[in-house]
């Protein structure tokens, strides 16, 4: 693969992984679990289609594959927990979650607004609601984040592992806020757009000092937000 085609690839994969976070955040539940499958998946997108080549559909084979992750991992924990129990179980009658997944493999619409109010979630901070927006939405990696708030790499790691935990803790579901939290969570939410394309406009690592594709991101996502 040449440098041209391996950048377009990232380019690619970093433009689809909020698209594909949020639409198995909104089908599994979990926003940690899901982060982890859909990371789990861009890593082997991003080590088998330079060989084999993009999918047709790659928004839909990464989805797939982090669905799959999903399951294997629910399977894994159910093996773990029967085996610490030492009993034997009879298989259920009806389905389990996990393999009701594999049924739904549709990926229309884009759920990426809808993630980025779920980061900027009430039980955060404003400073742990945008680090952990710029993180799943903006694709920004944690020494990015930790710049742009003059924090160590260290510190801004255990900021946005804290703000997981609290939105997994609150069991508030993935969903459409309503008018009044929408509203609580707007400044947060322009705050993470603003950050965004600042990002692309002048980026602080990497070899492109302009990254188009944060920004372009950005000006979408705000004539989203205000359809």
């Amino acid at each position: 693969m040449t440098c041209e085609s391996s950048q377009a690839l990232g380019h690619l994969l970093r433009d689809l992984a909020p698209q594909v976070l949020g639409a198995v955040t909104r089908r599994h539940g979990d926003f940690a679990d899901a982060e982890d499958a859909v990371q789990d998946a861009l890593l082997a997108a991003a080590t088998q289609w330079p060989a084999a080549g993009v999918p047709d559909n790659p928004r839909g084979r990464l989805y797939h594959v982090a669905l799959r992750r999903l399951i294997d991992q629910a399977r894994s924990d159910v093996s773990r927990r029967e085996r610490e129990q030492s009993v034997v179980r009879e298989a259920p009658d009806t389905a389990s979650p996990a393999d009701d997944m594999s049924n739904d493999l549709s990926i229309d619409g884009d759920d990426t607004l809808l993630l980025l109010f779920m980061c900027c979630h009430s039980s955060l901070t404003s400073a742990s609601a945008i680090a952990l927006t710029l993180r799943a939405v903006g694709g920004l990696t944690t020494r990015e984040i930790a710049s742009a708030f003059l924090v160590p790499e260290a510190t801004m790691a255990q900021r946005i592992s804290r703000a997981k935990q609290l939105i997994k803790s609150s069991a508030v579901p993935f969903a459409e806020p309503g008018v009044a939290a929408r509203a609580a969570r707007l400044q947060s939410v322009l705050r993470v757009l603003y950050l965004i394309f600042n990002e692309g406009y002048a980026s602080t690592e990497g070899a492109e000092f302009v990254r188009t594709d944060l920004s372009n991101e950005a000006i979408r996502l705000v004539r989203t937000l205000y359809l």
